[in-house]
């Protein structure tokens, strides 16, 4: 049987360091705090530079669990992924996010890659509408987080602090109600 595989990416600019950024992405026990997408996400096997993720997130107005791979790059600021389980006609579901300095700015692109059996038939569309239209959500909810907390931490560490922001620990899901001043470098 054949298959179709279709590809999309998405960029968005953030202003805020890349590090950030990544460790935002990196530390997924924050994605229910951020994105009002996500209702639960929780390493499951792995270390910090591989591991398996079970998530739960609203899609199409009902919760649905996921359980990807993921592969982080600290050095590069990149992060790939595999959606695991899948059930037919879906094949793979797969990506990647990368941050990369531009213009005073962070660009953060999302790119995702699916394949479905030939015989999808509209199930190729409603899964292309579905990456682009949560892609699209995750990028600005990632864009507002993380541009609000580098703003609150620049004014914590002061304005001359700004390369500090980067190394600026991220506080815990367990942590997220502690005032800002637990966040000192």
């Amino acid at each position: 049987m054949s298959k179709t595989t279709r590809r999309t990416t998405h960029r968005l600019s953030i202003d805020a360091p890349g590090e950030l950024i990544f460790r935002i992405l990196r530390d997924s026990s924050h994605w229910p705090y951020l994105d009002g997408l996500t209702a639960y996400s929780e390493r499951v096997s792995g270390d910090d530079s591989s591991h398996e993720l079970r998530t739960s997130v609203v899609s199409n107005g009902s919760l649905n669990s996921t359980h990807c791979h993921r592969v982080l790059n600290d050095a590069e600021l990149r992060a790939d992924f595999r959606q695991l389980g899948l059930e037919a006609p879906l094949v793979h579901l797969g990506g990647g996010w990368v941050i990369r300095p531009s213009e005073g700015f962070s660009e953060v692109t999302l790119d995702h890659e699916f394949e479905v059996d030939d015989d999808a038939g509209e199930l190729l569309e409603l899964i292309h509408h579905n990456i682009d239209e949560y892609s699209r959500r995750e990028l600005e909810a990632l864009r507002l987080s993380c541009e609000r907390l580098a703003l609150l931490l620049e004014q914590h560490l002061g304005s001359t602090a700004a390369p500090a922001v980067a190394s600026a620990p991220v506080p815990s899901a367990a942590s997220a109600t502690a005032p800002i001043v637990a966040w000192e470098a």
